[in-house]
């Protein structure tokens, strides 16, 4: 007869309160002094030395648990702890989640061992325990690192590497984005953005402006931007440049303002078209360096929006506006007369995602 060793174990128990309480910095004993507090004795009829013990036994747990969370694709391989698949999707989906407040101020900069050391700065300033703050970097540093030199899709491989959901995938994408690129978000004139403005705009520069699948090279990696385009962007200064294009142009947004909108509104923009569209062009073309690309908020703000806050142009209107510069660049005669009909997608695909950024940045200012 043959012989089957068998090693069985109970399944891990684990409290996903006191879970998020480990993940939030706190202490046994603070975990416990807030348990306490907020009732648990009285729900599970249990003395204080209890509740301490458990939570005790709960952290060493997490603390096993940790090293596979920071691979969580090993989590489900391992034998150590046995846990069910949902609620491992559940551990590491909480793992990686992370605070706004504390992410806006990491937005940008170079993840170094200096900017972790700085973290208590923003412990102190956040009222977050450091713990929390730690775990919050080295999961953003973990992430980027896993995917620097990665290719294909960012978001797919952030899913897939760290199992994460399509959304916390999506903001991790844009966190790794303005890192790698170094985006300028520490400036005075940029402390009113929110993480989650930055993100949304962020968010659309990813799915418009990134090298496609079909057109993605060797040394493409998942971050960089399309080069092709980068470089057809600089062409569009044709369009401001080119008089009797930024004429026709102009003439064709004023018809097409006061059919969509108003007439009053045709006449409010009818001086500033030309200035307004070269403008944006302009923070296109320069796209194509580093520094631009870095400042693309601020450029956005100091050149193009802050001028039209003291035209006292609306946010609706400037909308409409934007729209109304994709909808007609197609139909110019001098456009095709140019030989420039190639450029028309160029021009749609970067005002697209700009028209986004300023309908959430624009009412903020």
């Amino acid at each position: 007869m043959e012989e089957v060793d068998v090693f069985v174990t109970d399944p891990t128990t684990l409290d996903l309160e006191v879970y998020n309480l480990w993940l939030k910095g706190y202490s046994e004993q603070e975990a416990a002094e807030h348990q306490t507090k907020h009732g648990y004795l009285q729900q599970v009829g249990a003395t204080p030395a209890i509740i301490a013990s458990d939570i005790a036994d709960q952290y060493r747990v997490f603390l096993v648990l940790e090293h596979f969370l920071q691979t969580p694709t090993l989590l489900a391989t391992q034998l150590i702890l046995q846990i069910p698949s949902d609620v491992q999707d559940r551990l590491i989906e909480r793992y990686y989640e992370f605070d706004n407040i504390i992410v806006r101020d990491l937005l940008g900069k170079k993840l170094t061992t200096r900017l972790r050391k700085d973290l208590d700065e923003i412990s102190e300033k956040t009222n977050i325990p450091l713990k929390s703050c730690k775990r919050q970097y080295d999961n953003i540093k973990n992430i980027f690192k896993a995917v620097e030199d990665s290719t294909g899709d960012l978001v797919k491989n952030i899913k897939t590497e760290f199992l994460l959901s399509e959304k916390l995938s999506k903001l991790y994408a844009c966190i790794v984005f303005m890192s790698y690129h170094k985006f300028e978000t520490g400036k005075r004139r940029l402390t009113y953005l929110t993480f989650a403005d930055c993100a949304y705009c962020v968010d659309h520069m990813i799915t418009n402006w990134m090298t496609s699948s079909s057109d993605i090279t060797d040394s493409d990696t998942a971050l960089d931007m399309d080069k092709n385009f980068l470089q057809e962007l600089r062409d569009l200064k044709t369009f401001s440049s080119d008089k009797d294009i930024a004429d026709e142009h102009k003439r064709a947004v004023f018809t097409e303002l006061k059919t969509k909108a108003s007439k009053e509104i045709a006449k409010t923009f009818d001086p500033h078209v030309k200035n307004l569209d070269r403008i944006l062009i302009n923070i296109g073309a320069g796209l194509i360096h580093q520094k631009d690309m870095k400042d693309i908020f601020l450029d956005l703000i100091e050149k193009f929006m802050e001028p039209c806050k003291q035209l006292k142009l609306t946010v609706n209107g400037l909308s409409t506006f934007l729209q109304a510069l994709m909808s007609t660049c197609e139909k110019l005669s001098s456009v095709q007369k140019a030989g420039l009909l190639r450029l028309v997608p160029v021009y749609v695909r970067y005002l697209t995602v700009v028209h986004e950024c300023i309908v959430r940045i624009y009412p903020k200012l």
